[in-house]
């Protein structure tokens, strides 16, 4: 099975009182962190914690979404952020080079 798919673009929800960013930046400490972000989507959760750490890259198979995501279709793409399209189980690069890894929306 290919890593990125062109899956149709799911509906995302919402979290207009920031409780989701903040409990997963209490969670672990951000600052200077190097996160990997695994099902990023369309990065409505990357954008809100990606202030923090030294870099951060997001990760989804599907195809459609991250490209949009990657061409910061909501924002202007900070330079320490990228967006991938790869699977959670066939990462393109060494584990070691994160020292988060958030999975907050996969399964």
């Amino acid at each position: 099975m290919a890593a990125c798919s062109s899956m149709a673009i799911m509906a995302t929800e919402v979290d207009p009182t920031g409780i989701e960013p903040r409990a997963i930046l209490q969670a672990a400490d951000f600052k200077n962190a190097r996160v990997l972000e695994v099902g990023t989507g369309d990065g409505r959760l990357t954008f809100r914690y990606a202030d923090v750490p030294t870099s951060v890259v997001g990760i989804d198979t599907n195809e459609p979404e991250i490209r949009s995501t990657a061409q910061g279709s909501r924002v202007e793409l900070p330079s320490h952020v990228q967006f991938l399209c790869a699977s959670g189980t066939a990462l393109p690069f060494s584990a070691e080079r994160f020292d988060i890894v958030l999975l907050a929306s996969s399964l």
